[in-house]
């Protein structure tokens, strides 16, 4: 399935990668010790991720710029969950007072950070740190400089502070991806994490060229 306004394929719908089963893992952990993770699911698509996020415990709200209101209201119906359980509401994540005063335990942060200018980047991350709750957690990725999205690059010599273009086409096409993109080389993910003040504990390169971390 697409996302809305060529936002990519909604990957999270399909299926779950390893860092969402990561992050699911540490849900059903923090229940074992009888606490009910409140998670911030953000770029959340049609609720992939969030639904399994909410049936494995913890409390979701998911983010998205586009409007999935109906999504979820069928998710809750197929699931029998309470929109407190899995709450949706539509948000621009480039917006400085995008979380308004949400604390989170958990933040899953898949596939999206991309669609935004670096140092609007830097500004959300530095942001989610202020509302992270004690041993709260940052799951997230980012589409590679390196990846087969990357070859259909122009910005691929700029400096990443620069770097913010569409793709080339038929490549925008065949990824579905049509908004502008800021891609990174694991190095600059890593300096843009750590300038977002968040301590890395692990970050690796998927087989696809997608950069991942898990972060505290």
């Amino acid at each position: 399935m697409d996302t809305e306004f060529g936002f990519g394929v909604d990957v999270g719908l399909l299926r779950a990668d390893d860092l969402d089963r990561r992050m699911i893992s540490d849900v059903q952990d923090r229940l074992k010790e009888g606490n009910v993770p409140q998670v911030l699911d953000l770029g959340c698509g049609a609720g992939g991720q969030s639904v399994r996020l909410a049936t494995a415990g913890a409390s979701v709200l998911a983010v998205d710029v586009v409007d999935y209101t109906e999504a979820f209201r069928v998710s809750r119906a197929a699931h029998e969950l309470s929109e407190d359980v899995l709450g949706f509401t539509q948000r621009d994540i480039s917006k400085p007072d995008f979380v308004r005063g949400t604390q989170f335990d958990l933040c899953c942060f898949q596939r999206t950070i991309h669609y935004v200018p670096y140092l609007d980047a830097l500004e959300i991350l530095q942001s989610l740190r202020i509302h992270r709750a004690a041993a709260g957690k940052l799951y997230i990725s980012v589409t590679g400089l390196e990846s087969d999205i990357g070859r259909a690059y122009e910005d691929s010599d700029k400096s990443v502070e620069q770097r913010f273009c569409r793709l080339y086409e038929p490549e925008a096409v065949t990824f579905r991806i049509n908004q502008p993109v800021c891609l990174y080389t694991p190095e600059e993910f890593v300096v843009l994490l750590q300038e977002g003040e968040w301590e890395i504990e692990e970050c690796w390169v998927s087989a696809f060229g997608n950069i991942k971390a898990v972060c505290s």
